[in-house]
C-alpha cells in the first residue's frame, strides 16, 4: 500500500511520470483514494456553510428550527437537516454529511458514493472512478477493501472512516488538482497505473494486466447479491461476449442467491439460446420451500421465452407460485409475477394463478394483477375482479381497494356498478386521535398508487402476447 500512497503523493506534488511498469495496485483503488481526499474538501466546505450561513438562520427561527430551505447567499443550493447531519443539494451535486465534531473529516461510504454518481459535471478523478466502478455498491465495496487493508481509520465506528493523516494533509491539493491539460491527464494515468485510459498501443501488455486484475475483482463480487448487478454490468464492458456468457454461467453454478437472477437478466438481453442448459440446471437446484422466488421467476421467464423444457419449467413455476408464505414475508411476493407469466406462456394455469394473486396477502401482488386485468378489461377479467372483491373481508379492505379501482375504470356498466355497491357497503375507516391509521393512509394514497401501476401495466400488456385462460375458451 505504500506504493499507492507514494503514487498519489507524486501526482499531487507534480513529480514527473517516469515509471511505466504496471503498479502493484489497481487504478480504481488509486482514483478512489484521490476522490476520497476531494470528498474531504467538500465536506469541510459543507461544515463551514452550516456554521456560517445555516446555524444563525436556525438560531433566529421563532420557537422551532428551520430544517430545510434555500441556503442564504448560495444561489441554487438547498439544505435539509436530518438526524445528526445535513444534506446540501444543487442541480449539479448532492453532498450529505453526518457531524462527528471533526470539521467534516469523517466520511460515510454511502454518502460519498451517492455524491459521486450525483455529479452532473464530474472532474477527471470522479469520472474515472465511476467508469472503473460503475455502481454505488461497487464503490462502497472498494472502500471496504481499503478498510480491510488498514489504509482507512475507523473512528467512531466500523461503518464510517477517516483518511490517514498523510492524506488528510494533502486533501486541499487533491481538491485543487487540475487535470484539464492533455499532458496533465496523461501524467495522472501513468502515475496511477490507469493504462486503459491511455490511447496508445505501447501499453497493450499493461492494459491487459490491469484489466485482468479488475476482472478478477469484479468476478469475486458477481456472486454477492447486493453487488451482482453492477459487477456483471462492469464485466460485460470488460471482456469479450463469449467470455461474458461463460462468466454468467459460472455465477449460475455457484451458491443460490439473488445474484443468479442478475446473471440471467444479463443473459436474457443477449441473442441465442446457448445458456438454456445452465439456466435450467439452476432451476432444477431450486426448492420452493427453501429459496426466494426471484431467481426462479427470472429463470423460468428466460426458458419459457425460448420454449426450453416447457413442462418441467412450468412444474417448477407452479411449485413456487403455490407457496402461500415465503420465508420473511407475510405472503408470496411473486404471486403477481407468476400469474402474469402464466397469462403470457401457460394459459392452462393462468386462471389458478390469477385467482391466487387477486386474493394474495401481499398488496403489490393484488395491485400488479388488478391493473393488468383492468387494462385487458374483458368479461372474464371483470368477473374475476368482482369475485375477488366480494370475497374480501374487512381486515383486507385496504388491499381490496385496488380490485375496486380496477372495476371502476372498466368500460362495463355492470363492473362499475359492482365497484360502486362494494364502496357503499364499506364502513368509514377507523380514525386515530394521533397521526393516521394504516387504513387512512391506504385510502388517501390508493388512487395515486393505482394510477402509477396502471401506466406500467399498459406498457406490459402492449409488449406481451396475452393468452386467454384455457378454462374460458
Amino acid at each position: 500500500m505504500s506504493d499507492l500512497i507514494q503514487a498519489i503523493g507524486a501526482l499531487l506534488s507534480g513529480a514527473p511520470a517516469s515509471r511505466v511498469d504496471a503498479p502493484a495496485f489497481r487504478p480504481d483503488s488509486a482514483w478512489l483514494l484521490v476522490c476520497l481526499m476531494r470528498q474531504l474538501v467538500r465536506q469541510r466546505w459543507l461544515v463551514r456553510v452550516v456554521e456560517e450561513r445555516l446555524t444563525p438562520k436556525r438560531d433566529a427561527a421563532d420557537d422551532e428550527d428551520e430544517d430545510s430551505g434555500e441556503v442564504p447567499g448560495l444561489a441554487g443550493w438547498s439544505y435539509e437537516f436530518h438526524g445528526r447531519g445535513c444534506c446540501l443539494s444543487s442541480a449539479d451535486e448532492l453532498l450529505d454529511v453526518d457531524f462527528h465534531g471533526d470539521e467534516g473529516a469523517t466520511i460515510d461510504p454511502y454518502f460519498f458514493a451517492t455524491r459521486i454518481f450525483s455529479l452532473k459535471a464530474p472532474g477527471l478523478p470522479e469520472a474515472r472512478l465511476a467508469a472503473l466502478l460503475p455502481g454505488r455498491d461497487l464503490v462502497v465495496s472498494g472502500i471496504r477493501e481499503l478498510q480491510a487493508q488498514g489504509l482507512l481509520r475507523h473512528p467512531p465506528s466500523e461503518h464510517v472512516f477517516r483518511l490517514p493523516p498523510a492524506l488528510e494533509a494533502l486533501a486541499d491539493a487533491a481538491g485543487a488538482l487540475d487535470l484539464e491539460a492533455p499532458d496533465a491527464r496523461e501524467r495522472s494515468f501513468l502515475l496511477l497505473g490507469d493504462f486503459e485510459a491511455l490511447d496508445s498501443s505501447v501499453f497493450a501488455e499493461r492494459v491487459l494486466a490491469v484489466r485482468e486484475a479488475r476482472g478478477e475483482w469484479l468476478l469475486a463480487r458477481a456472486t454477492v447479491p447486493s453487488l451482482a448487478g453492477d459487477a456483471l454490468a462492469a464485466l460485460q464492458g470488460l471482456v469479450s461476449p463469449d467470455a461474458f456468457v461463460l462468466t454468467c454461467e459460472r455465477v449460475l453454478s455457484g451458491p443460490i442467491s439473488s445474484a443468479m437472477g442478475a446473471a440471467i437478466e444479463r443473459l436474457d438481453a443477449l441473442p441465442g439460446n446457448a445458456s438454456c442448459p445452465a439456466v435450467f440446471s439452476l432451476l432444477q437446484r431450486m426448492s420452493a420451500e427453501e429459496h426466494h422466488p426471484y431467481s426462479l421467476h427470472v429463470a423460468a421467464s428466460y426458458l419459457l421465452r425460448r420454449d426450453f423444457e416447457r413442462e418441467r419449467v412450468l412444474a417448477a413455476v407452479l411449485a413456487f407460485a403455490r407457496v402461500d408464505k415465503v420465508k420473511g414475508y407475510g405472503g408470496n411476493p411473486y404471486a403477481g409475477e407468476f400469474a402474469l407469466l402464466a397469462l403470457e406462456y401457460a394459459p392452462e394455469h393462468a386462471l389458478e394463478l390469477v385467482r391466487r394473486a387477486l386474493r394474495s396477502s401481499v398488496p403489490m401482488a393484488r395491485m400488479r394483477v388488478s391493473t393488468v386485468l383492468c387494462v385487458l378489461d374483458a368479461s372474464w377479467t371483470q368477473r374475476e375482479l368482482s369475485a375477488a372483491l366480494q370475497a374480501s373481508t374487512s381486515s383486507d379492505r385496504g388491499d381490496a381497494k385496488y380490485l375496486q379501482l380496477a372495476l371502476v375504470r372498466s368500460q362495463s356498466e355492470w363492473a362499475r356498478a359492482v365497484a360502486a355497491r362494494w364502496g357503499r357497503q364499506q364502513p368509514p375507516p377507523a380514525t386515530s386521535e394521533v397521526g393516521f391509521t394504516h387504513e387512512e393512509v391506504l385510502e388517501a394514497n390508493a388512487d395515486g398508487w393505482f394510477e402509477h401501476e396502471l401506466a406500467k401495466a399498459r406498457d406490459w400488456v402492449q409488449h406481451r402476447r396475452i393468452q386467454t385462460p384455457n378454462e374460458l375458451e
